[in-house]
């Protein structure tokens, strides 16, 4: 994303000089200054990016979701029919479609722990996509029970090193994405599960995940692409979200209406 902000970057100062140029009184920027003009233009948005992302998996340590759920055994027995089935990751060609797919296996590893179901198999999918896409998600410290906001922070740091932030965030997205989609097929379970504080808490999660999302695409040919397809594939409209943020009560009635439109929704991520 720096080559991505430097360009931009560049792109901007030479406008601002050919602008001078028709001003006989404005002195052209040396070297040194349009170097400077690109970073800071590049330390802004990654500034405002870092401001973000704090917000976001502080939001996911007061949120609770699946990993933290517990179900009667009478609830373990009735078991989900729609998760993603691993024996399907060899069949993701596409950058994007490997990244979704990566997120809905790892929201569905939890799902699959809370019901007590087999694991090998998704765990063996997670591990072929991960490091097909290079992407730094490690099992050891989510054995060991790290916290979900610090397992996030960590992989922030590390895409971020790593001049990926858009494959961040696209999977952060598809991963809430699918956490609703999974909320969406039995809202009177899942819901009832959680306070109305982590309700809000992961509103939070979905408002600061779009509104980063919004900033990189602003300088990010990739992300720009996946905000578009947001776009065009938004489930809900932003009134709509509003309502749904309220409360938990009001989500429940609109996932049980709406249900079709999350499956559709999630499903679009895999095309």
């Amino acid at each position: 994303m720096k080559r991505t902000l430097n360009l931009i970057a560049c792109v901007a100062v030479c406008c601002a000089m050919m602008v001078s140029c028709k001003s006989a009184k404005t002195v052209e920027p040396t070297p040194e200054e349009i170097q400077q003009q690109k970073q800071a233009l590049a330390d802004s948005v990654l500034a405002q990016i870092d401001e973000f992302a704090e917000q976001y998996w502080n939001a996911q340590s007061e949120s609770s979701i699946f990993r933290r759920m517990k179900l009667t055994e009478e609830e373990k027995m009735v078991k989900p029919h729609y998760l993603l089935d691993p024996s399907v990751a060899d069949t993701f060609v596409t950058k994007s479609q490997k990244v979704n797919a990566l997120a809905f296996y790892v929201v569905e590893l939890g799902v699959r722990e809370l019901y007590e179901m087999p694991t090998e198999e998704v765990g063996e999918a997670i591990a072929k996509l991960a490091t097909e896409l290079n992407y730094p998600f490690d099992f050891d410290q989510r054995d060991a029970n790290v916290p979900t906001s610090e397992l996030i922070k960590s992989n922030y740091e590390k895409c971020k090193n790593n001049d990926e932030l858009a494959l961040f965030w696209q999977f952060e997205w598809a991963l809430v994405t699918d956490v609703i989609y999974v909320l969406s097929q039995n809202p009177e379970l899942f819901l009832g599960k959680i306070t109305e504080e982590q309700w809000q808490a992961w509103s939070v999660v979905k408002q600061t995940r779009l509104a980063a999302i919004e900033e990189l695409a602003k300088y990010d040919t990739e992300m720009a692409k996946v905000q578009e397809f947001i776009k065009k594939n938004r489930t809900v409209s932003g009134e709509e979200s509003k309502r749904i943020n309220q409360s938990i009560e009001v989500a429940k009635q609109y996932y049980v209406s709406n249900k079709e439109k999350y499956d559709s929704g999630r499903n679009s991520l895999l095309q």
